[in-house]
């Protein structure tokens, strides 16, 4: 357990939270993999899309062109699915039991980070007069947790300005269901069912190789999930837990050890952000974690650390 010597109440959540957490972050990325490996193949998109859009029955394989997501920050990939069909820009986010509203958030980001390289791409001219002809957003959290109180709609000017004045809206239908047997309801099968392997058994191969053979059993993603190369995805990822485990101790003590004479150093407040941008340094660049989950692993905003980066660079 950690003690208060370093920065009392707030230094001791920080530190503990980086190894309460690691297993959660371990299992949800698995799943985002599957998520996106799954949708981004084509058979399996159009099964997505005709779940959204059951009375499109024109639209094929080859009409659908999968958009990269980027983190507009620090220009990374996001594991969030982003993908046009004609005249439609279709975002959908996975949230797991870690439900927030703020995913409203980022879809403005996605949308304007893509509309700019869809302008740029088209070469589409926005100070004249003619009407720029954009596609139309359609944004979806596909939600696979447990909470019962999840709202079917999210709204930027509901929930994040709480104000019905504001100019600016985004709206997100929340998916927690579907038909039984379609292609999202198969997929939301399969988390609940690994969620339960990993209660179980861990985050050990064990949870993988039973969750497998379970949804290969009930015919759940059947086809999907004979293929090696999808273990392989949620293997690797179960793998690093022990990896992660073992210096997010290393992690902690330093924490403990070098935090306090940081904080003499430079004050409490910004010894204790130095010392969390160096956590979500290491996970960035140590265990592949992207920006904005080592950022919220390690208890900093990713503008701080994106700040502790430069002031780096500049010293």
């Amino acid at each position: 357990m950690v003690t208060d010597t370093y920065y009392g109440s707030a230094g001791k959540r920080m530190a503990e939270s980086v190894l309460e957490e690691h297993r959660e972050t371990v299992n949800h990325k698995a799943k985002d993999s599957v998520f996106i490996d799954l949708f981004g193949k084509p058979e399996y998109l159009i099964q997505l899309y005709r779940v959204l859009h059951p009375e499109d029955t024109v639209s094929q394989m080859e009409d659908l062109t999968i958009v990269t997501l980027e983190n507009l920050l620090l220009r990374e990939k996001y594991n969030d699915l982003g993908f046009m069909v004609g005249n439609r820009l279709m975002i959908l986010v996975e949230a797991q039991s870690t439900w927030s509203v703020n995913i409203v958030v980022r879809f403005l980001l996605y949308i304007a980070d893509t509309y700019s390289r869809y302008i740029e791409h088209n070469n589409i001219n926005l100070f004249n007069s003619k009407i720029a002809e954009l596609p139309v957003p359609e944004l979806y959290v596909v939600y696979t947790g447990n909470r019962k109180n999840c709202p079917e709609i999210i709204s930027l000017r509901d929930d994040i300005f709480r104000s019905a004045g504001s100019d600016i809206e985004v709206r997100a239908k929340v998916l927690r269901s579907s038909i039984p047997g379609d292609i999202l309801d198969q997929y939301i099968t399969f988390t609940k069912i690994l969620d339960m392997q990993i209660k179980a058994a861990g985050s050990t191969r064990k949870a993988v190789e039973e969750t497998l053979r379970i949804c290969r059993d009930e015919d759940i993603l059947r086809e999907y999930l004979r293929n090696e190369e999808v273990a392989d995805i949620m293997y690797t990822f179960i793998d690093k837990e022990k990896q992660m485990k073992l210096m997010l101790e290393e992690l902690r003590e330093e924490t403990i050890a070098e935090g306090m004479e940081i904080g003499r150093a430079k004050g409490r407040k910004e010894g204790r952000d130095a010392k969390a941008a160096e956590i979500a340094d290491k996970l960035i660049t140590e265990l592949g974690y992207t920006a904005e989950d080592a950022c919220v692993f390690a208890g900093i905003s990713v503008e701080d650390y994106i700040a502790y980066k430069n002031s780096s660079r500049e010293s």
